[in-house]
């Protein structure tokens, strides 16, 4: 799983990041941003949900971006609780679907938490991404959203046992929805996905081999 650290401008702010290429795959790679939860809860690209979703991307031959969104270790700014954070994954997008030997037009989205949430709000300046994998997203950040009426493929992923979530809610709101998107309740798990990490990988990466395909 080769890997380069890398340092990229969201707004003129430096965000720190890691490119990661599949080993043993053919390019141009389909690709993936991964955007980690709130860092108040411990989240960064080096959390548990992201490395392991970027581990089963690679195996599925797919390169990923993770980074972590401004104020978050090595990146630079103030943490504006997801408002500015729609800039970073932009800004990100932009960065992979440049990257040599990644195929720009098979580039997806993957958030989880507060980074599902800045997906979700920004979604209308995301139009390179061709998929969206949203993890645990809060319910306030489906207001004023138009994923309910978007035509990419999108996947919704909550655990059984997420309190701060709540699977009958998110379903709800996804059953309302003008185009389906694909929902999994995730059994046993909460909002921190702890020990179910692999779990919950294999099912963003088989998603996204399908629809990278």
């Amino acid at each position: 799983m080769p890997q380069t650290a890398i340092t990229f401008q969201s707004n003129k702010l430096p965000l720190e990041g890691v490119v990661t290429l599949p080993d043993g795959f053919t390019p141009p790679y389909p690709a993936a941003v991964l955007c980690h939860h709130h860092p108040a809860f411990g989240g960064s690209m080096e959390h548990p949900v992201v490395l392991a979703i970027a581990r089963a991307l690679d195996q599925r031959g797919v390169a990923t971006l993770r980074f972590n969104f401004r104020s978050v270790d090595g990146s630079q700014g103030a943490f504006s609780s997801g408002q500015e954070e729609q800039r970073d994954v932009l800004a990100a997008l932009e960065v992979l679907m440049r990257w040599p030997s990644v195929q720009r037009r098979r580039v997806a989205l993957v958030g989880y938490s507060l980074g599902a949430q800045a997906i979700l709000q920004g979604l209308g300046s995301l139009k390179g991404a061709v998929a969206l994998a949203l993890i645990s997203p809060p319910l306030h950040a489906f207001e004023g959203s138009p994923v309910g009426k978007d035509r990419r493929p999108r996947l919704l992923i909550v655990g059984e046992q997420d309190r701060l979530v709540g699977a009958q809610a998110l379903r709800e709101v996804v059953v309302a929805f003008e185009r389906p998107a694909q929902l999994v309740v995730s059994p046993g798990a909460d909002h921190t996905w702890r020990g179910h990490e692999p779990a919950l990988a294999e099912l963003v990466a088989a998603f996204l081999a399908q629809h990278l395909a």
